[in-house]
């Protein structure tokens, strides 16, 4: 879905993704080692009580976002110039943060300019300023079947049991190792701890913590680690959290004249062709998803000394792909293969990733951006255009390219 964007675009739009989701769900406080404290409690029964104690209307807090996910010899830079320095969403930068209602805006200044971000209604935009560009998302679909939460039948969402949250508990350590609640202050907040870690591999992805408000029960502090790392690749830091209905004009974001607008809807499975029922039917599988595909798919039964798992068609910016995934769990790579644009020729690469550094392919020319937590590849050979990515170092990623 962003083939057509520049590089730049690309990667502000990615981290803008990271940032709003993050925005929209918690907001992350200055721990301090000093104030009160709640009292020890097992992780479930301190869910349940922090949940006891009623939603609130909304919050504001002063915020700075902390990314070290991308370096500038990454981006093809050595000296924090060009395209590593001009958005706050790549290098981070300070500034405002609210949620009500239902919504949510995140506003970070950076030398070069403000970046905006909104979320409301299902729809998500990122104003960029130093970039000059507008980013108008639909977001995917919760896939609701029409059942409302449970509620106590005066309209206030009941709090789930701290037996009912001991088994969701339980289902999730199936596939992560999930800590003790561990008492803290947060922001001058009373507030519960813990950390998350994947139970099997999970390629550079090490943990994610999390702490919550004990009294109100809204998450204040969120990071994400890579394997090996004791500092946090992406933060999102508030201090003076303040609790309390937010004006809703707040959540209005009109975007300056003349900016170039982006729209990117929510990817979803693509249909296949109907059968003769006219029943439309899901292009699943290696053979399904070959016969529905205008060119040849290059999936073989193992990569990079990988299994081949899952296949399935994606719509890709409006176009059939494929998506095949190689390896298991969060340490897997996914290859995606669609048709190249007219644009692509002698393999260099026209897509997402044009301008970032290159890497030798099979003869192609590939662009690749490497990441604290994982590795893109991209690059076009006889009219396809591949994608390579995944939560592992760039060895194992460029193995699986160069199987292709």
């Amino acid at each position: 879905m962003l083939r057509r964007i520049s590089t730049t675009r690309l990667l502000v739009s990615l981290l803008a993704l990271v940032a709003l989701v993050a925005a929209a769900t918690a907001v992350t406080a200055l721990a301090v080692d000093s104030g009160p404290t709640p009292p020890p409690r097992p992780l479930a029964q301190a869910i349940h009580d922090s949940l006891s104690h009623g939603a609130v209307d909304g919050l504001s807090a002063d915020i700075t976002f902390t990314n070290t996910l991308i370096s500038s010899t990454s981006l093809g830079s050595s000296d924090g110039s060009g395209l590593g320095a001009a958005s706050p969403l790549l290098t981070g930068g300070s500034g405002r943060l609210w949620i009500g209602d239902g919504k949510a805006r995140l506003e970070l200044q950076g030398t070069r300019g403000d970046t905006e971000i909104v979320v409301s209604g299902g729809k998500a935009m990122i104003d960029d300023v130093p970039t000059n560009s507008v980013y108008e998302f639909t977001l995917p679909s919760t896939g609701a079947t029409g059942t409302a939460p449970p509620t106590a039948g005066n309209g206030a969402q009941t709090v789930p049991s701290v037996a009912s949250i001991e088994r969701g508990l339980t289902r999730l350590m199936g596939a992560v190792d999930i800590g003790g609640a561990v008492p803290t202050n947060i922001g001058g907040a009373p507030a519960y701890t813990v950390t998350i870690t994947p139970k099997h591999p999970a390629g550079l992805l090490g943990a994610a913590e999390i702490g919550w408000d004990a009294v109100h029960g809204i998450p204040l502090d969120v990071a994400i680690y890579a394997a090996g790392t004791s500092t946090p690749v992406l933060a999102l830091t508030a201090g003076s959290v303040s609790f309390g209905p937010v004006d809703p004009s707040v959540f209005s974001l009109t975007p300056a004249p003349g900016a170039h607008v982006v729209s990117i809807a929510a990817p979803r499975v693509q249909p296949s062709r109907s059968n003769a029922a006219r029943q439309p039917l899901t292009a699943s599988g290696f053979d399904a998803v070959s016969a529905a595909l205008p060119f040849a798919l290059d999936a073989p039964a193992t990569l990079g000394g990988l299994d081949r798992g899952r296949v399935s068609m994606i719509d890709w910016n409006g176009r059939s792909a494929a998506l095949a995934l190689y390896g298991s769990g969060l340490a897997s790579v996914a290859v995606v293969e669609t048709t190249a644009s007219p644009s692509s020729h002698g393999g260099a690469s026209s897509g997402i990733l044009g301008s970032l550094p290159r890497v030798a392919v099979n003869g192609a020319s590939a662009s690749e951006l490497q990441t604290a937590l994982g590795t893109v590849v991209e690059f076009s050979r006889g009219g396809v255009q591949y994608a390579v990515a995944g939560l592992v170092e760039p060895s194992r990623v460029e193995a699986v390219a160069r199987g292709l």
